[in-house]
């Protein structure tokens, strides 16, 4: 079994070192949300908050969430389901500023909650005794890597963490309170569509106690509203949002009463595999098909690599597989935890639109390289890991921007680079990680 590199687990509280990282990690967490929440206070409209608070603005004064922003911003731009914005109406009465930077405090609570959980699981999942060192080591990593995307996503106002959170509170209680923990992906639905990816593996595996928490999640959620609005408005914002998605994976819309103005599936600022790959159609003056097999082609590609990747490890991918029997063996916890990593990756390469911004979502893929990296294997076996890492911090990271760097840096978003490091990351945080879990216990 592996274990933490110099982790002394006897000792109660944190060496010195550890600690100097736990203060720096805390200081820059502290020093930009401040930056955050002063910026809504002074500038109420910069980034995209605004879009959100709005839609929760049209809660609280009878208004379609859909459109209450629309003579503020000018924009139909709240393309979420109606959850979120129900979650956020308490910041109305604080006003557009005070809203933001309230909202700046809670997404800073929400990161911190979502890397925690994230490390402790990379951790426990890969055999290693949870210490205090090692929470913070992996942690200061995990924040060293995405640093700059916190620091976006808190002046923006973003959703990501949001997001993030069900999914990493599904993770932790998928084998615990298995219940639970589909109820918690039942609301990741209900923000965001892509948590559906988390169903076919729910039922792969067969889960069945995770099912039914996620159908009641997801019904639960999806019908809250009716209690604020009523059942045919509930039903309304419901279709509205489905036809959007509709529009933008080409199924013709007749279910939306208000036209959406989300970007199209070619938007330069989207480096999914359908975006790049509807780019290439456009390009190359190909058929609308192209975009739909080359997409299908390439999942049975990833599939294809990271089946071939068990293999080689010697790991059954199905044979034998049970939800019951993972979720009681050191062995079969830890493949849990590489699988669903893999599933948040599948969910943003294959979206029909990711920015760059949205690989924040990738933490737990990051947090799972970083504790192997702590693991006392091999350096053999931890260095492509720790290549790929600093592979994918650059690619999120250059071209650096501006107008000098425009032209390279449209380009690199044409081929969706930081798409494909995020995925070799995974790739090889898969194969080290397996390499790991395979010496685990096969019982507790």
């Amino acid at each position: 079994m592996s274990d933490s590199k110099g982790t002394e687990s006897k000792k109660a509280g944190l060496s010195i070192k550890y600690t100097l990282l736990l203060v720096l990690m805390v200081g820059f967490f502290a020093v930009v949300t401040y930056e955050a929440a002063a910026r809504f206070l002074e500038h109420p409209m910069s980034g995209d908050f605004k879009h959100f608070y709005y839609a929760a603005y049209g809660i609280v004064h009878d208004q379609n969430i859909y459109t209450s922003g629309y003579p503020f911003t000018g924009q139909h731009w709240y393309a979420y389901m109606p959850l979120f914005a129900i979650c956020l109406t308490p910041l109305v009465g604080l006003g557009l500023g005070g809203g933001g930077a309230a909202w700046s405090v809670i997404n800073a609570l929400l990161i911190g909650l979502c890397i925690f959980i994230a490390v402790r699981e990379s951790i426990t999942r890969t055999g290693m005794k949870l210490s205090g060192n090692l929470l913070v080591g992996v942690s200061f990593l995990v924040a060293l890597v995405f640093m700059d995307k916190i620091r976006g996503e808190l002046r923006l106002g973003q959703s990501d963490a949001f997001v993030m959170i069900w999914m990493m509170l599904g993770l932790m209680w998928i084998g615990k309170r298995p219940i639970l923990g589909g109820f918690m992906l039942g609301g990741s639905v209900n923000v965001k569509l892509q948590g559906l990816v988390f169903l076919p593996y729910l039922i792969a595996r067969g889960r069945v106690k995770n099912l039914v928490g996620f159908v009641l999640g997801t019904v639960f959620f999806a019908m809250v509203g009716s209690l604020i609005w009523g059942f045919e408005q509930n039903m309304q914002y419901l279709a509205t949002m489905f036809g959007w998605v509709g529009d933008l994976i080409g199924i013709e819309n007749t279910s939306a009463v208000v036209e959406s103005e989300l970007y199209p599936l070619e938007w330069g600022r989207s480096v999914s595999i359908p975006s790049v790959l509807a780019r290439a159609q456009i390009h190359w003056g190909l058929s609308e098909s192209f975009i739909k097999f080359g997409t299908l082609a390439l999942i049975l590609a990833v599939v294809a690599i990271g089946w071939g990747l068990y293999l080689k490890r010697g790991i059954p991918l199905l044979k034998g597989r049970s939800g019951k029997k993972d979720d009681a063996t050191p062995r079969g916890r830890g493949l849990i935890g590489l699988e669903w990593s893999g599933l948040i990756v599948g969910m943003l390469i294959f979206s029909p639109q990711s920015t760059v911004r949205h690989f924040f979502l990738a933490i737990i893929v990051v947090a799972l390289g970083s504790a192997i990296l702590h693991t006392n294997v091999s350096v053999k076996r931890k260095l492509p890991v720790g290549i790929m890492m600093f592979v994918f911090w650059a690619s999120m990271t250059f071209p650096p921007g501006g107008d000098e760097y425009s032209v390279a840096t449209a380009n690199w978003r044409a081929i969706g680079g930081a798409m494909w490091a995020l995925l070799g990351l995974y790739f090889a945080v898969l194969w080290a990680g397996l390499g790991i879990v395979r010496e685990l216990p096969e019982s507790d």
